[in-house]
């Protein structure tokens, strides 16, 4: 066994690197003796792992960050103008368990009204090809046992994310309330009129 200083010597290095080599689990079988450290004579000399001088290769810069979509709602723009971690697996979770009633009690700005939409987004009949919004998230991996719902319900999606009333009654005279509350009432893609939502 040697002392790091010995080993520093062997290797043409400080006392401190090897000392940090030791510290950092590079050396195998190195122990402690005391305060001094014990190397195995057969050591081999770690890899120093920092950039020489001249050999710096500058990394490409990042791509524009992306702002974090607090308070935002909208899944659309939520996923392709911000930051968006995929909890698309939750609609898979919807389709495993087929629940009844799922209740999400999280605090606020945890993203429930964000999460509603992406289901909506994913499930709604639509006009407009909504699967492009999914095909490089994680629940399109899963294959058509769950692509194949996607965009073939109605959707009935209510939020009371923006009213700022605690009654009906104080709301009712407000127009940007009357004008959210008739945009709910309207017959959701792919159900009749004249039927319950007319």
């Amino acid at each position: 066994m040697k002392t790091c200083r010995e080993m520093a010597k062997m290797w043409n290095v400080t006392e401190r690197t090897v000392t940090t080599f030791c510290k950092s689990g590079k050396i195998p079988g190195a122990v402690k003796d005391g305060k001094s450290w014990q190397i195995p004579d057969n050591a081999e000399k770690p890899v120093d792992g920092r950039v020489s001088s001249g050999k710096y290769i500058k990394k490409p810069a990042p791509k524009e960050k992306r702002p974090l979509p607090v308070g935002i709602s909208d899944y659309i723009r939520a996923q392709s103008e911000y930051y968006y971690v995929d909890k698309t697996l939750l609609i898979k979770e919807f389709l495993d368990q087929k629940p009844l009633v799922s209740l999400f009690t999280r605090p606020r700005r945890f993203g429930k009204t964000l999460n509603m939409d992406m289901l909506r987004v994913f499930f709604e009949i639509s006009e407009e090809d909504t699967s492009k919004y999914f095909k490089d998230k994680a629940i399109w991996k899963y294959g058509t046992a769950y692509t194949s719902h996607q965009g073939k319900y109605p959707v009935v999606f209510l939020t009371f994310k923006d009213v700022k009333f605690a009654t009906l009654d104080k709301g009712k005279h407000d127009k940007q309330q009357k004008n959210g509350l008739s945009t709910l009432l309207k017959t959701p893609p792919g159900c009749k009129k004249g039927g319950v939502f007319a």
